[in-house]
């Protein structure tokens, strides 16, 4: 009860806020060459944190806030010549922010070539925090397109888990964050054909050892898209395919990436990543997807560390895309109405039971405005016992301009 009074005190206060800042934006539309799009959200969160030991219970509450503002601009110099600039302004307030130690520097990380983020307000309960998450320059002529600078590289294609996605591997947990991580790079495409694509890219970093350079070739093979791409990925060599077709209706996709060290030394091991997806459509419009992992970097994971930040993106790398050997994935969704639609996931992995069940409801209030109900509840077995570990609801509204 104390969860859901919070949660719709927050909700009522800040519509108001949002409201204002409707009137303040909006504007007619036009189609310059300088085009102006992003959001403005509102995330409010209450989370319940248990662990039992033989030597002590613990057993937390917390409450969060977050606001959030993304801003994206692109300017069409030429029909040739794009360039793009997007940023992050993002407000913490609340518990979480007061309860956890470094939480500033957690959230100033990218992994980029460039440092392009402001600190505005650091206090015991408040961060205020920008980022430029996009900058680059992109051109296209014929069948060649180069873009230089901040940008997101997906070479992924299964829906969760990307063994492929060398340069911006993504997080299925962090649902806030729709743009995905991009990297600091030069990626340039050529078109030979209409189903095929070559490209080379490179993420220049610090040292030469956190660097990330590699090749891919699309093609098609009797209705197949196939993939094969070859790299250098922070020290490792990197081999990886990539397949994606359908068999009666069903979709079926899969990727899997082998990295072994160029230099090889006691601390240095060969991993294998593997993932693959089904998923069907239903006449009635329900979608049912499943999806596995294989990740050998997972043998020696700490699960029960790496909870704290399983929503998270930072820790998340191709080679090590869940902190575990083995998981599974569910998941179902579809429409209500044309207004309300739902979604429920559940991720399993076998080695500790670590459960995790995420169901999700979105209401479209209107054209432009959004609103969220998310919950996240992981479990796993711990002392002999599968435990509760913590569950967070999250309420989001969302006003896109």
């Amino acid at each position: 009860m104390r969860m859901i009074i919070y949660i719709a005190r927050n909700f009522l206060a800040i519509a108001f806020l949002f409201l204002f800042f409707q009137s303040g934006f909006t504007q007619e539309e036009k189609e310059p060459k300088l085009q102006v799009s992003g959001y403005i959200k509102y995330l409010t969160s209450y989370n319940v944190t248990t662990l039992k030991t033989p030597f002590l219970s613990y057993d937390t509450t917390l409450a969060d806030n977050f606001i959030h503002n993304r801003l994206n601009l692109k300017y069409f110099a030429t029909p040739k010549l794009t360039f793009s600039l997007e940023a992050r302004n993002r407000i913490f307030y609340g518990e979480r922010v007061r309860a956890t130690p470094g939480f500033a520097d957690q959230i100033d990380q990218y992994n980029g070539l460039a440092d392009l983020s402001v600190r505005w307000l650091e206090t015991e309960s408040a961060f205020i925090h920008s980022i430029i998450d996009r900058a680059y320059i992109d051109y296209t002529s014929g069948k060649w397109n180069v873009r230089v600078g901040r940008q997101r590289i997906n070479w992924g294609i299964n829906l969760v888990w990307n063994p492929n996605d060398l340069f911006n591997a993504l997080n299925f947990l962090d649902f806030d964050y729709e743009e995905r991580p991009g990297s600091d790079a030069i990626r340039v495409q050529y078109y030979p054909g209409a189903l095929s694509t070559a490209e080379i890219a490179f993420a220049p970093a610090d040292s030469i050892e956190q660097s990330v350079g590699a090749a891919l070739y699309k093609f098609n093979v009797k209705g197949y898209d196939v993939q094969v791409l070859a790299g250098y990925y922070r020290g490792d060599l990197a081999l990886g395919t990539g397949w994606a077709g359908n068999i009666g209706g069903m979709g079926l996709k899969g990727e899997a990436t082998f990295f072994t060290p160029l230099e090889p030394s006691s601390d240095t091991v060969n991993s294998l990543g593997i993932s693959a997806t089904g998923d069907y459509l239903f006449g009635n419009g329900l979608y049912l997807s499943g999806a596995f992992l294989y990740n050998s970097q997972g043998k020696n994971s700490d699960i029960a560390s790496a909870l704290t930040n399983l929503n998270s993106t930072s820790n998340i790398s191709s080679k090590n895309l869940f902190p575990a050997e083995w998981a599974f994935v569910t998941s179902l969704s579809g429409n209500i109405n044309p207004l309300l639609a739902v979604n429920g996931s559940v991720i399993y992995s076998p080695g500790n039971h670590l459960t995790a069940i995420v169901p999700t409801v979105t209401y479209s209030i209107k054209e432009n405005w959004d609103i969220d109900l998310v919950g996240q509840t992981f479990l796993m077995e711990l002392f002999d016992s599968y435990q509760h570990l913590s569950t967070s609801v999250f309420l989001r509204l969302k006003w896109s301009y």
